[in-house]
């Protein structure tokens, strides 16, 4: 399936066959100092883990609920990561699934390795990484 949008992401979500919890880590976009950027060349900025949650499909129909949820723990951020964990045997991914799993997504965007992840702005625009 072809996710162009916050919607296709969930509808994909639901239709596997075996549950999926939606994993979010929600970035802040920090610029690298201007000491470390080449002369007049533009600055890289690197996307900081502030806050991971995690998400069954059904507990979020859309993108703006879920910046409203974002709100609410008063987190600042410029973009989401997004990727899933899969249940087995029809039976969700318990906490300590979950737990490593986000560990594991910190450790790849620490690492800048963002392919594995669908990536959203403030807006619900869906983000393609050069």
């Amino acid at each position: 399936m072809n996710i162009a949008n916050f919607s296709d992401l969930l509808v994909a979500a639901a239709t596997q066959s075996q549950p999926q919890r939606l994993l979010f880590v929600f970035t802040k976009a920090e610029a690298e100092p201007a000491s470390e950027a080449p002369q007049g060349a533009p600055r890289r900025k690197t996307l900081v883990p502030v806050v991971c949650v995690d998400k069954q499909v059904g507990e979020l129909d859309t993108f703006a609920n879920l910046v409203d949820e974002s709100k609410y723990m008063k987190v600042d951020w410029d973009v989401v990561l997004v990727t899933s964990l899969s249940g087995v045997g029809g039976v969700l991914p318990d906490d300590n699934a979950v737990e490593g799993a986000f560990k594991t997504a910190i450790q790849a965007i620490q690492d800048g390795q963002l392919g594995r992840f669908l990536a959203f702005d403030v807006d619900g625009e869906l983000l393609q990484f050069a």
